[in-house]
């Protein structure tokens, strides 16, 4: 075996405040983790890689990081927003060791979100309001040496949709979700228990999962049913459907060649091989043919087949990123993944908790010890950016690809036909998707839905009236035939 193989040999996650005053303390807990791990604190790390911290502002976070551990003179990366890029950065570690240009890569991120339960809401610059900016941690340089991803307006919100105020993850998905609905040809009762079923399965996972944030088993009806602990927040989604963000959380991969782990002697039963990486855009939500798929990522899922000589269908071990029922249904979908086959080893972001853009650090923590219980097994792992925009899909092992690490230098795209996005719609259209947003008292404030018009263009409306909101809940709109003023608002 090439002694730069890559290799991940530790892992550590963490779950509750555990005395920490800001996300880097819960990130130095699991980091230490992962180091004791593997059973060996002399790995030479060399490369400090951070997914991006939503809960605190740093100047330079994998600085700091590298600091407390005491590597003060790895080199840095820091990740932009987006949960792909948690993977993103694995696989990067991966072909740094792959390339020899690193020896030991520790790959963590966290959050420290009942700060914001406590009044420490994030102001606009991503700060705290009430706290201090986190630029601390000594004279260090002002930046990360490296980064990874792009400014969030250059990838999830189309300008349009900005104008519009419709970018939300809470109002997008669930308009993605209705139209898949309807592709899938199921009466809207029936999808939305199929959405419940889906969710309470992930409960169950979540609640054998000892870093979960909440691990009760949730039956289909309390996820599904409204209640006064349950609201809606974009109808079909219950809050018990919405990512939980408000969580303590921490994770930390940490990867080193082969050569390191045999010359440190860290034991073989703690050996997770990455085989093989790639990722997939998608365009813009209002520029996408169909809202219900992802082409690019099943463009991505066969790629992956080919470098690992095996469908998808047949791993024995699967973890789809799960901040919303569309995106788990989405990849699967696209990946081929057989129905009725687990999608979680973590339990998905409303249950095992949802730390912003870190939540794949977790689910790969997961797989490594899925994979080391059953090490002649298979495992792929997809993450998910944005509105199911951006995803990163990797497959994991106990015993190394034969052709050693490969990853695909440039994104898989959509190669299909996009719509045309009209901006000032005039005349007909068809409701394709929609959702109605609720308040805290659980009574609808707007709808969004998204509309096909006769040359095939997309039109975004959005309505206000309560009885266009009462009407739109009583009965399903999907394929409904509506008449746009000249404006955003539908006649009738």
């Amino acid at each position: 075996m090439d002694p730069r193989t890559p290799v991940i040999v530790g892992v550590g996650q963490v779950n509750g405040e555990n005395g920490a005053t800001e996300p880097l303390d819960l990130i130095t807990i699991a980091a230490e983790g992962a180091l004791g791990d593997c059973g060996q604190t002399g790995v030479p790390i060399d490369l400090v890689a951070l997914s991006k911290i939503g809960t605190r502002q740093y100047a330079n976070a994998p600085h700091q990081l590298a600091q407390r551990l005491g590597f003060p003179g790895a080199r840095t990366m820091q990740a932009n927003h987006g949960g792909h890029t948690a993977q993103v950065i694995v696989a990067h570690a991966a072909s740094e060791i792959a390339h020899g240009r690193s020896s030991a890569v520790l790959v963590a991120g966290g959050e420290h979100g009942s700060r914001l339960k406590k009044g420490g809401h994030v102001s606009d610059d991503g700060t705290p309001r009430g706290s201090a900016s986190g630029t601390g941690g000594g004279d260090g340089p002002a930046a990360p040496d490296l980064a990874i991803g792009d400014d969030l307006t250059q990838w999830i919100a189309h300008p349009e949709e900005q104008r519009l105020g419709i970018t939300e993850p809470i109002s997008m998905y669930p308009i993605m979700e209705t139209a898949l609905g309807a592709a899938l040809g199921r009466e809207r009762g029936e999808h939305i228990r199929e959405i419940s079923a889906l969710w309470a399965r992930f409960s169950e996972v979540a609640s054998a999962n000892e870093y979960a944030d909440d691990r009760t088993v949730y039956t289909a009806d309390e996820i599904g049913t409204p209640a006064s602990d349950n609201r809606y927040v974009g109808y079909p989604y219950t809050k018990r459907m919405n990512s939980n963000p408000f969580v303590d959380q921490a994770a930390a991969i940490l990867l080193c060649s082969v050569g390191v782990a045999e010359g440190l002697g860290i034991p073989r039963d703690r050996w997770v091989f990455p085989q093989a990486a790639v990722t997939a855009h998608e365009p813009f939500v209002s520029e996408r043919w169909s809202l219900h798929d992802s082409p690019a990522l099943a463009c991505a899922g066969r790629s992956l087949e080919v470098m690992v000589d095996r469908p998808l269908r047949e791993f024995e071990i699967v973890d789809l990123y799960a901040c919303f029922p569309f995106a788990v249904q989405v990849q699967a979908n696209a990946l081929g993944i057989a129905p009725g086959a687990d999608r979680t080893t973590t339990g998905g972001m409303s249950f095992a908790g949802g730390p912003w853009n870190n939540y794949a650090t977790h689910m790969i923590a997961n797989l490594v010890e899925r994979v080391r219980e059953r090490p002649e097994g298979m495992a792929v792992c997809s993450s998910n950016g944005g509105l199911a925009t951006r995803f990163c899909l990797m497959a994991y092992s106990g015993a190394p690809s034969p052709g050693g690490f490969r990853s695909t230098p440039l994104p898989f795209a959509d190669p299909g036909r996009r719509r045309h996005l009209e901006t000032r719609p005039e005349g007909a259209g068809r409701v394709e998707g929609y959702t109605v947003l609720h308040d805290r008292a659980n009574q609808p404030t707007h709808a969004i839905a998204a509309c096909v018009l006769p040359n095939s263009a997309r039109a975004w409306a959005r309505l206000n009236e309560p009885g266009d909101l009462a009407a739109m809940l009583a009965a399903d709109p999907i394929g409904q035939r509506v008449r746009f003023d000249g404006t955003h608002r539908l006649e009738g």
